[in-house]
């Protein structure tokens, strides 16, 4: 089995989600770099709820984007993933994470978003959580793969 691979196997069975709520943006990959798209997925969720990283490893980036306070934690070289839309934070670049660890508070929504070695991936998929199905108001029955 390629280290990629290898690797690939071990994140999805070692991802949390960052915090619980239907996703009501999924993710659209841009054209191009500068492209518009949706690089990540939104998730609704209840305003101030505690964030979570997804992923143990090193934070990279702890601050404020365009208002926006966001997370990026790197869990191997080359992978980042990034947790944004918070209220506040709770971790400083540099800062070791664990799986679930509390990064921050979320705002009324929260981003999540996968790039590796620079490319945005779908991060349901990439973190092992397949396909959500929904059903009446939004509610998270069941996790399933993606199809293919």
């Amino acid at each position: 089995m390629s280290s990629v691979l290898t690797f690939l196997v071990s994140l999805a069975l070692a991802a949390v989600a960052p915090v619980p709520g239907p996703v009501t943006q999924h993710f659209v990959a841009p054209a191009c770099q500068r492209c518009a798209g949706h690089r990540g997925v939104t998730i609704d969720n209840p305003d101030g709820l505690p964030a979570r990283s997804p992923v143990a490893g090193n934070v990279t980036f702890a601050g404020t984007v365009a208002h926006q306070m966001y997370v990026v934690v790197q869990p191997r070289a080359g992978v980042l993933v990034t947790v944004g839309r918070l209220n506040s934070l709770m971790v400083a670049k540099g800062d070791t994470v664990g799986e679930g660890q509390e990064i921050g508070m979320s705002g009324a929504t929260t981003y999540l978003g996968v790039r590796v070695r620079g490319v945005y991936m779908e991060p349901l998929r990439f973190l092992g959580f397949g396909r959500v199905r929904l059903v009446g108001g939004g509610t998270v029955v069941g996790l399933g793969p993606l199809p293919r």
